[in-house]
């Protein structure tokens, strides 16, 4: 079977996007890296200067490439926004909660974009790709935390809605890969550390 172009981008961009699944990978790096007075935070801001840095030069000189969309020729490109929000998550959110919220962030949000491009029905675009982002977060709850299950679950559930809702919902100027991360991440950890 032979693929467009198009075809070839779109799953260019979901498969990058799976990649954020492996970013709570940062938690396995020393708090304090072996190059003194280096700390871990500092990888995370120069991940994220890095990143901004080439999106910057990128918008200034026009410049598309393989994988990005039409719209983002003149704006702020997805990994980007996705770039800001790992960064937030990572620094700021507990880790116990960042680490569900990016890899369902990784993983959900490219099973949205397959089930809406296959066309299918409006509520399978909800309730799995709800499933999925809940399990994501009971499995990495559950193996992280003390939580009590009812504790476990209500979390999960909130950050489920919120995810998928950051993902539906269309926002002027600000892309669904920041949102999937920064909405569910804030609420959960304001749960997490209420309970």
């Amino acid at each position: 079977m032979r693929y467009s172009t198009v075809d070839r981008a779109v799953l260019a961009r979901r498969l990058v996007h799976s990649l954020l699944a492996v970013a709570p990978v940062y938690y396995l790096i020393p708090v304090d890296l072996p190059l003194s007075p280096l700390k871990r935070w500092h990888l995370l801001i120069a991940f994220f200067v890095a990143v901004a840095l080439f999106e910057s030069v990128r918008l200034w000189r026009g410049v598309t490439f393989f994988g990005l969309r039409p719209h983002e020729r003149n704006s702020i490109a997805s990994f980007a926004w996705a770039a800001a929000g790992i960064t937030l998550a990572l620094w700021l959110m507990p880790w116990e909660i960042a680490t569900p919220v990016l890899i369902g962030m990784g993983l959900v949000d490219p099973l949205v974009g397959v089930l809406r491009c296959a066309k299918r029905a409006r509520w399978l675009q909800v309730l799995l790709p709800l499933v999925v982002y809940f399990a994501i977060c009971v499995i990495s709850l559950a193996s992280l935390t003390t939580l009590p299950l009812p504790e476990l679950v209500l979390i999960s559930v909130i950050g489920a809605a919120l995810a998928v809702a950051a993902e539906r919902q269309r926002v002027p100027y600000v892309d669904d890969d920041f949102l999937m991360i920064i909405v569910p991440g804030i609420v959960m950890s304001l749960l997490w550390l209420a309970l």
